[in-house]
């Protein structure tokens, strides 16, 4: 079980307190640890400062209007703890919702299991001494490129040769089973932690909680060494961040780049959110320009979305749609299965990225510039996941199919779009990203792309409250109703928003009046929502 305490004056340092007897339940409870560092939390809190400030700031130079970005709300990482039970409680959802109905609880949530395991094989081990027989199809130097339709799919190759491939100032964190750092097309490209390598062994230090952690963090195994024993993470960082051109296997999608390993996964493919968690923790803090995160659960952990939302501040997160064949909802599907998201690929301020190839993955029924959810669900961009061919352990190449495999390559394409637009936002990567797609992502277009406002109206809120009335949230005769917009800007900033409200072409006139019909919003940042009050 995780959960948040309301109690104050408790971090990672300084708690000495009984949770279990603070809970209630000393004879379930095995041992308790506060997640997140003394760090993590100080940046979680400063965040959420900010974001208030910026708020505020925006309220008052327009008093009638709420701007409410797509960035996270920030929530505090003070006071999250890991409880691990005696013995298997056969309800665990009902301790959960117990001990979040007691007073000096906030939440309480299992820790859910999450999995990289709905991949599929296309294809048996090519090792090093048979690539050979593919070198008549050369392209780069690399003999398995031929294969590597999704590069050109993306246009990719396209950015290499305007703008070059790579120059190793981005670092993607592989938050997956792992990485085989040894194999030869990734080993130049793994993430190195100087200050561990050239420092003393078995000494912490540069102060960030880990000894010796030269390559990244084993959170399975609790070691130095996050190698891979299943093959999904190697793979994964094959298509990110293989060397290119050195004459060996494939090419990543961005050839010079630092690949921080940091395994979450169990051997069988499995993790749970608490432990995810601190793999975000650990990819931000060490300083993750990009996330990579090639896994889901319909479970929405409140542990690990508040992990993302501090890290949303310096990484550009990346997550899978997931391949069930499910639309993100609500409601039903077009084909009349049950909706339901997939995190953490859904969040508004994660590019959820679906596989422009194929037919088995889940999918956004509405597109990515509608959302039918209040807190803007989408799964944003597509690219290709279907036998696509990349690295696994010992040295191998292997073509595997998931939205597993198209989410890495966003994040390469990212890697090579935060080289050329260091200074955008998030939220106009976002959207340049999206607006610039077609059957998928066109990272060529979206570095060159200019930017303009796309603006959406998503709904509107009625009431009644005011000029005396009874605010009882009916419509009722002779009531003077205010009509507060929700309003979604897709991509470039714009200046001087105004909306406004008319009767339709057939409407009766005589029943009711407009008394204003044009109100003045505002200006709205990229990619972001803005109601007016």
């Amino acid at each position: 079980i995780v959960y948040r305490s309301r109690a104050k004056g408790i971090s990672q340092s300084t708690s000495q307190k009984d949770i279990g007897a603070l809970l209630g339940i000393s004879d379930k409870v095995e041992s308790t640890e506060v997640l997140f560092s003394e760090e993590f939390v100080e940046k979680s809190i400063q965040l959420k400062r900010e974001r208030q400030l910026r708020q505020a700031r925006l309220q008052n130079s327009n008093p009638n209007a709420l701007v409410v970005s797509t960035e996270p709300e920030y929530a505090s990482l003070k006071n999250i703890y890991r409880i691990k039970l005696k013995e298997e409680v056969l309800n665990i959802q009902g301790l959960a919702a117990d001990l979040a109905s007691k007073e000096n609880v906030e939440y309480a949530e299992p820790n859910y299991i999450f999995s990289v395991n709905d991949f599929t094989i296309d294809s048996e081990i090519i090792y090093d001494e048979e690539l050979s027989a593919y070198e008549d199809e050369v392209t780069l130097n690399d003999p398995l490129y031929s294969q590597q339709s999704n590069i050109t799919q993306a246009n990719i190759d396209d950015v290499w040769d305007a703008y070059g491939t790579g120059d190793g100032s981005q670092i993607v964190a592989v938050l997956d089973t792992g990485v085989d750092y040894t194999h030869p097309d990734l080993e130049d490209n793994i993430w190195i932690n100087q200050a561990e390598l050239n420092g003393v062994e078995g000494y912490d230090d540069d102060g960030n909680g880990y000894i010796d952690d030269i390559r990244g963090w084993d959170f399975i195994n609790l070691d130095n060494a996050p190698l891979d024993d299943n093959m999904h993470g190697t793979h994964v960082a094959g298509i990110i961040g293989a060397v290119g051109n050195n004459g060996i296997g494939i090419s990543g999608a961005v050839w010079n780049v630092k690949l921080m390993p940091i395994k979450v996964f169990q051997s069988n493919g499995t993790g749970n959110s608490a432990t995810i968690a601190s793999g975000v923790e650990y990819a931000t803090n060490n300083g993750a320009t990009i996330q990579n995160m090639s896994f889901g659960s319909y479970a929405e952990s409140f542990t690990l979305k508040a992990a993302l939302e501090t890290a949303y501040a310096t990484s550009v997160l990346v997550g899978a749609a997931g391949n069930d064949k499910i639309c993100i909802g609500p409601g039903f599907c077009p084909d009349r299965k049950l909706s339901a998201p997939l995190y953490p690929g859904a969040y508004t301020y994660v590019l959820g990225v679906e596989d422009s190839n194929g037919a088995y993955d889940n999918y956004d029924q509405d597109g990515p510039i509608f959302s039918g959810y209040s807190n803007f669900l989408n799964y944003e961009v597509k690219a290709a996941g279907s036998a696509i061919m990349s690295t696994v352990p010992g040295g191998g190449y292997r073509a595997l199919t998931g939205t597993s495999m198209a989410t890495p390559l966003v994040a390469g394409a990212i890697a090579l779009y935060n080289e050329q637009k260091p200074g955008d936002s998030k939220e106009l990567l976002f959207g340049n990203l999206i607006n610039t797609s077609g059957s998928g992502i066109n990272i060529k277009a979206a570095i060159d792309i200019t930017p303009t406002p796309l603006l959406k109206v998503l709904g509107a809120d009625t009431s009644d409250v005011i000029e005396g009335q009874n605010g009882n949230e009916y419509l009722e005769p002779g009531e003077t109703i205010n009509i507060i917009p929700n309003i979604k800007n897709y991509w470039g900033p714009s200046e001087d928003v105004r909306i406004g409200i008319e009767f339709a072409e057939f409407e009766d006139e005589t029943k009711a009046e407009i008394i204003t019909s044009e109100a003045q919003i505002g200006s709205i940042t990229a990619y972001a929502n803005l109601k007016r009050s």
